[in-house]
């Protein structure tokens, strides 16, 4: 008796000393609860990390327990986590993995996401999830972590700066913010009226962008040649201003020029108006008019067949062309002298004559 409580000592100084001794006996290593009762079959899933995952944890569809992490293992820098489900489930290809928490600090387990419409191929037993269908889900450390940045180093200590510098800004500046936000409710609201107007012009600008895109080619062909024409200006940069200064000067004078001759152009330019309304009125017959002068060409051709002809006539202009020019420009024909009484009435009676050499 006293031998068998010996034996049950010392199994009892073991298990509480080997953490002590820092050996890895732990609860994870023992049997118990990595079965699933009943039939199973064997089902992989990889994880970029299982840390919290614990051999024997749960694998769960929503609130139910349908398998259990049997082991885990390492393989092409990913964690496949090796489970057992219940043979009566049926995971349709396409589920994903995702390991959560219980609660905050309870223990993790795996939860299926089966896919909404599950028409499709079923995972045959030994299949394995692959490590884009998997996700692992935020833990205490991580929330403990992100918080730690938040408060140390994402500059929160600088709210009460901006909060300050904000409220000096603001000061006594009340009525000005609000009539700034009407304006841009104002602008706002324009722009939504004409977004179609934007989404046009914007359609336009891209297929702008997609025909210089399509002529690129010929756009640097243009611009290649285009390169000799601009060197043979700036060579003759100094030839282009001093024309330049030239048209000044020209422009200049003619100015002068008008300025000095305005009332005179002005006269003379009324002068001009009746003649003008007389060649406007006989703008039905004026064509008519200069066909004969070509038929009195052809007669006149036809009159004289040499390169000579003897005309002797008596045509009285004056009154005529003299006083149109002194009509239009005063004083510009002189008065013609008196006919001699004998030249007069001097009748025509030599024939016209014509011939060839």
């Amino acid at each position: 008796m006293a031998s068998n409580k010996s034996v049950v000592s010392v199994v009892v100084a073991l298990v509480i000393a080997a953490p002590l001794t820092g050996c890895s006996l732990n609860f994870q290593h023992l049997p118990l609860g990595r079965g699933l009762p009943g039939e199973s079959y064997p089902l992989n899933m990889e994880f970029v990390d299982a840390s919290l995952l614990p051999v024997g944890g749960e694998v769960r569809i929503g609130q139910a327990v349908v398998g259990r992490v049997t082991s885990m293992s390492a393989q092409t820098f990913a964690a496949v986590v090796h489970t057992e489900i219940a043979s009566d489930i049926e995971l349709p290809v396409g589920t994903r993995a995702r390991i959560e928490l219980s609660t905050p600090i309870g223990d993790a387990f795996v939860n299926l996401e089966v896919p909404v419409d599950p028409a499709g191929p079923i995972l045959e037993p030994g299949s394995t999830i692959e490590r884009s269908e998997t996700v692992r889900g935020p833990d205490v450390a991580q929330l403990l972590g992100a918080v730690g940045t938040l408060l140390n180093g994402s500059g929160l200590a600088q709210v009460k700066n901006i909060v300050s510098e904000a409220d000096q800004i603001l000061d006594g500046r009340e009525e000005t913010i609000r009539d700034l936000l009407a304006r841009l409710d104002t602008f706002l609201g324009t722009l939504d009226d004409r977004k179609e107007s934007i989404n046009s012009a914007l359609d336009s600008l891209n297929r702008l962008s997609a025909l210089i895109g399509d002529e690129s080619a010929t756009i640097d062909e243009g611009l290649r040649t285009l390169t000799p024409a601009l060197g043979v200006i700036a060579d003759q940069r100094q030839p282009l201003l001093d024309l330049l200064d030239e048209t000044d000067r020209l422009s200049t004078a003619t100015n002068s020029v008008l300025d000095q001759s305005a009332d005179q152009i002005s006269e003379i330019t009324g002068r001009l108006s009746p003649i003008l309304d007389q060649f406007s009125a006989m703008g039905p017959t004026l064509g008519e008019t200069m066909a004969n002068l070509d038929n009195a060409r052809v007669l006149l051709e036809r009159a004289s067949p040499g390169d000579y002809v003897n005309i002797d006539l008596d045509v009285d202009v004056e009154g005529t062309v003299t006083g149109v020019l002194n009509e239009i420009i005063p004083g510009a024909a002189p008065p013609l002298p008196p006919l001699p009484a004998s030249d007069r009435e001097l009748p025509i009676t030599t024939p016209l004559q014509g011939g060839t050499r």
